[in-house]
């Protein structure tokens, strides 16, 4: 799985970490991200998006909206954001990254629309005509053309519980013939999610959805009612592999986020994926119960191959290397306080309080309660850099752990830039 990766592709990004956090310079509870490996997965996805003709947009929740992450992806080729919430737009905002999408998969609430087009999103994705109408009476009061793609489904998409919504098929020539009487708005486009499944029983293949058809249909529908759709936005499970095949299949717009981490289900079961896993979660032995150890939580995201986790465990890069053991997986937590992890006496397996825990899984760091810290000098001849370490409301953190200014975060990563151009 990734932790293999990571060892295999940068064992640096590991060893670094345990050495900082046995000094005390890394907190448990904290996602560490190699920059440089972003920045060379970056520069692979935004080059092979712009031969294939195809623009991106960073969807950026896996990270929780980091700035450097974001940045750093951008200036190596990536477009602009994707905001699944209200939240990841405005926080994007705050450290001035260019947000292209918002509105999907979270409608924007009434109440936020003036700050969200305050922002100069490219699109913003509508379910309804009344977001149509709330986004058409704002942009009337900026005085400004606001484009809007719409979500089309119909029956047999693939739609994941809890994110059900969008105009039907069926429904479609009504809307748009509502939308036509809006002055401040233009309908440009039309997505769905997800567009693209992978299925690992079938010799991991990654197959396009019905819901890939229903856009392709209703954005023929729409050109011939009139209107010029420029953008057909197809999210779900995309890395540079798949785009050439995105564009044949009539994609313009693609949202990779998984890929710049290296965190795509092909990145768990290959070894041959252009991206590589470019982070690791880092705790910290806190105590003993019975047979069994605690690090401190906070960080557990489980999805599918959580039951196949596994962490080194050590005080040092030797140590924890030669000392893996498996998550415990099976307890059931409301609050992940803690991680579990059942020491195996016969496989020579140990751990001690204060021993540093590595793990590599799949996540969504924006549900945790850790911190992210950037890093930066792993490969190549600079320098090895801590930049500010983030809570998980996203602020930059003194020595202190006190917020930070946004403008001085703002400094440091134009500096970072520089050293990747």
């Amino acid at each position: 799985m990734y932790l293999e990766h990571v060892m295999e592709s940068n064992s640096q990004l590991i060893k670094q970490t345990i050495e900082l956090h046995q000094k005390n310079k890394i907190p448990p509870n904290t996602w560490v991200i190699d920059l440089d490996q972003i920045a060379a997965n970056a520069k692979i996805l935004g080059g092979t998006a712009s031969q294939n003709k195809l623009i991106t947009y960073l969807m950026s929740k896996q990270h929780n909206r980091n700035p450097y992450i974001n940045s750093v992806a951008i200036s190596q080729g990536l477009h602009k954001i994707v905001a699944v919430d209200v939240q990841g737009a405005l926080q994007c905002g705050r450290y001035n990254i260019p947000v292209g999408h918002v509105g999907h998969l979270e409608q924007i609430p009434r109440i936020f629309i003036p700050y969200i087009l305050k922002l100069n999103p490219e699109v913003i994705t509508v379910y309804s005509i009344n977001q149509a109408r709330w986004i058409n009476e704002e942009a009337k009061l900026q005085e400004k053309i606001q484009n809007i793609m719409v979500r089309v489904i119909t029956d047999g998409d693939v739609l994941f519980d809890g994110q059900e919504g969008g105009i039907e098929e069926r429904e479609l020539d009504i809307f748009a013939h509502q939308v036509k009487k809006l002055s401040n708005i233009e309908l440009i486009g039309v997505t769905s999610f997800p567009c693209v499944r992978y299925n690992e029983t079938k010799d991991d293949q990654i197959k396009s959805t019905q819901n890939l058809e229903t856009i392709l249909r209703a954005a023929a529908n729409l050109n011939q009612m009139g209107f010029s759709i420029t953008q057909i936005n197809t999210p779900g499970n995309t890395n540079s592999e798949l785009m050439p095949e995105l564009r044949k299949l009539g994609a313009t717009h693609v949202e990779p986020g998984n890929a710049l981490l290296g965190t795509t289900p092909s990145n768990a079961f290959r070894n041959d994926c252009a991206e590589k896993t470019a982070f690791i979660y880092l705790t910290e032995i806190s105590h003993f119960y019975k047979e069994r150890a605690y690090a401190y939580g906070g960080g557990v995201y489980h999805t599918n191959y959580s039951d196949q986790i596994n962490a080194l465990i050590g005080s040092t890069w030797d140590e924890a290397r030669k000392n893996k053991i498996r998550y415990n997986f099976d307890v059931v937590q409301d609050i992940d306080y803690h991680m579990q992890f059942i020491p195996n006496p016969d496989l020579n397996q140990t751990c001690k309080i204060g021993d540093s825990v590595i793990l590599a899984y799949r996540t969504q760091m924006q549900m945790t309660r850790s911190y992210i810290l950037p890093i930066s000098g792993l490969s190549g001849d600079r320098e090895l850099k801590l930049h500010y370490l983030f809570d998980h409301a996203n602020n930059a953190l003194d020595h202190d752990f006190n917020p930070v200014s946004s403008e001085r975060v703002v400094k440091d990563i134009e500096k970072l830039i520089k050293t990747y151009e």
